[in-house]
């Protein structure tokens, strides 16, 4: 379940998972209540979701090569393996919490905010406690700089609050 606790609905998110090779992903769009978001189905592929990300962010105003460039910086580390929510930060709220103010001003101003969740699902579970049984360094390899929070997750429990139904909740309040 995907949901902003703001006032401001979130522009739009993608519940991106990867096993392997094997890669999938699902976009919301625009997110102003509570949405189920299912898991998606492992057959697209990573060009596909570049591709649809800089979508997203010329649609909320960048210039295309300015996308291009931003999906780029994250190729090596946004799209590994595991499972995340990668979503448009509100407008709204990066105005209210980062104000900003240009002398002379400028006919526009564009700001682009991208957020990440990572979600620890039970597939993730299953395999890293596999790996971990078997002493798999190339798996745990693949989890990079998360396989630390993995692990304190796993070790807390907090997987099962919910494993039919993973709930994350994006929070807007600043911390209210």
């Amino acid at each position: 379940m995907v949901e902003s606790l703001g006032e401001h609905e979130i522009p739009s998110a993608i519940f991106f998972e990867r096993r392997g090779e094997r890669v999938g992903y699902r976009l919301t769009g625009a997110l102003t209540d509570a949405t189920t978001v299912d898991a998606p189905m492992l057959n697209g592929s990573v060009d596909s979701l570049y591709d649809d990300l800089e979508e997203i962010l010329v649609g909320q105003g960048l210039y295309r090569d300015e996308a291009h460039a931003m999906v780029g910086t994250w190729k090596d580390s946004w799209f590994e393996e595991g499972s995340r929510l990668i979503y448009i930060v509100p407008s709204g709220f990066i105005a209210k919490v980062l104000s900003l103010t240009i002398d002379p001003v400028p006919g526009q101003i564009v700001r682009v905010f991208v957020g990440r969740v990572e979600i620890v699902t039970p597939a993730t579970v299953m395999a890293v406690r596999t790996a971990l049984a078997h002493n798999d360094e190339v798996t745990l390899g693949k989890y990079g700089r998360f396989l630390e929070p993995i692990l304190q997750t796993i070790k807390q429990g907090n997987y099962k609050r919910n494993s039919r139904t993973q709930k994350r909740r994006s929070e807007f309040s600043g911390g209210k």
